[in-house]
């Protein structure tokens, strides 16, 4: 009896979570300049769970250091960082942390919004 394609499906799926807690240690070992098994040992130690404490501030250091960067706006830092619009705003707030959008940047938004609310 063929298995249901179902299973196949859980199977590239779990495939995909290993695939991107590798990249998320490779992309760690060369940020930090650390060799990988330096790396995965704190990994460990820190414990690699989308909850844990130092999984989640790794991904809002990483979210504010992008935003900072003009990389990416602030409703995308918070949902990077996996926390809300006004959660970030206040992180940003206490870190003294200024929008990096110039004037010019900030008009074209401004113009942006009023096309799209007419």
């Amino acid at each position: 009896m063929p298995k249901p394609k179902r299973r196949k499906f859980e199977i590239k799926k779990k495939q995909k979570r290993r695939e991107k807690r590798v990249l998320v240690t490779h992309n760690i070992t060369n940020r930090r300049g650390i060799d990988p098994f330096t790396s995965l040992k704190k990994i460990i130690s820190e414990g690699f769970k989308k909850k844990s404490p130092g999984a989640k501030q790794y991904k809002l250091e990483k979210a504010i250091k992008q935003y900072q960067e003009g990389k990416i706006s602030i409703g995308k830092a918070a949902e990077n960082a996996g926390i809300s619009l006004w959660e970030i705003m206040d992180e940003l707030k206490e870190r003294n942390i200024v929008n990096p959008l110039g004037e010019e940047e900030f008009a074209q938004g401004l113009k942006n919004l009023q096309k799209v609310w007419k």
